[in-house]
């Protein structure tokens, strides 16, 4: 660009370029009519709000396994199964939704036939899912099947309190519910216009300072705010530059977390995660806690940490009041 502006100062008339040197003055004077500090910053501000939400909501299964595996007693295989089966209809129930919402889930599980390979759920279960005639989502059917196992270990026992049983249908709600918020955050994303206006208003930004930020070489009573120095290279304008675009392309990469970016949210990992931990929880490892024994700290009644040399040589910041110690 300077290259160009030096060659058309020699070959046009100064009229001319007199001309090119109040647009660029008037452009710069009226930079600040682009407010792309606040735009930028809504923007980004949204979708991290929406990003953190999605994240929140994934739903992990722990919770919600652990209190299966306590509180539904019994050692028996149809109770062993029964438990086994509630928090795998949960995890199918997850299963249902990321395959509709993420590309990489859909991928991988494109039919329910691939739920039933991977364990997900039985071919008479898929069957009995097919069957329900209904032209809407059937998130909510292995949901359902989790609450009537739910009261059917309670009306035979295994269950031993209405709380308990109300309790855990509370932590079934809360996984739906989150369940149902990514589902909500899927159906209704930013329009689509939004981004493109972002784009749009930070690349004419930089257009307009490439008028603007130029170096005016007429005299200064003629302009008297022309620039001091002549740098070949426009530094500020390179961060600011840098600073904006990237700001914007950060936010390009948060706009669905639920893609195949490197940077997107695993689902594929947290949906083994949660069938694989899910599973052991209620069965493998319930009521298998080790023996009580006596700690260190039984005959001295006193606690004394061990820190290794490392870290012991770091200061340490105790929780107490601030006004402790004031006179």
């Amino acid at each position: 660009m300077r290259i160009y502006l030096s060659t058309i100062s020699c070959l046009f008339k100064s009229n001319l370029f007199r001309s090119f040197e109040q647009i660029a003055r008037y452009l710069d004077r009226h930079l600040s009519f682009i407010p792309l500090t606040f735009i930028l910053g809504f923007y980004v501000s949204t979708i991290i709000s929406r990003w953190t939400v999605i994240f929140r909501n994934m739903g992990y299964i722990e919770s919600q396994a652990l209190f299966v595996s306590n509180y539904v007693q019994g050692d028996d295989e149809v109770t062993r199964l029964q438990r086994r089966a509630m928090v795998r209809y949960m995890c199918l129930s997850q299963a249902l939704v990321f395959r509709d919402i993420s590309v990489a889930v859909r991928k991988r599980f494109p039919t329910y036939d691939s739920l039933v390979k991977a364990g997900f759920m039985l071919e008479h279960e898929k069957e009995k899912l097919l069957g329900y005639q209904l032209n809407y989502d059937k998130y909510w059917v292995p949901i359902n099947w989790s609450y009537n196992l739910f009261f059917e270990a309670r009306r035979a026992g295994k269950i031993t309190s209405d709380v308990m049983t109300n309790k855990m249908c509370d932590e079934l709600k809360v996984f739906r519910t989150n369940l149902q918020m990514l589902c909500n955050y899927d159906w209704v994303p930013l329009p689509l216009v939004y981004p493109q206006v972002i784009m749009l208003a930070v690349y004419f930004y930089f257009l307009v300072c490439l008028i603007s930020r130029q170096f005016i070489l007429t005299g200064e009573e003629e302009f008297a705010e022309k620039s001091n120095v002549d740098l070949v290279v426009p530094v500020m304008t390179i961060v600011e530059f840098v600073f904006y675009v990237g700001w914007m392309k950060a936010a390009e990469v948060l706009l669905n977390p639920m893609g195949e970016d490197d940077d997107d949210f695993e689902c594929n990992y947290l949906l083994d995660k949660n069938l694989a931990t899910s599973l052991c929880i209620v069965d493998e490892c319930r009521a298998d806690a080790p023996p009580v024994g006596t700690d260190q700290f039984w005959e001295s009644g006193q606690v004394e940490q061990i820190y290794s040399r490392a870290s012991a040589v770091i200061h340490q910041h105790p929780l107490i009041g601030s006004a402790i110690h004031a006179r």
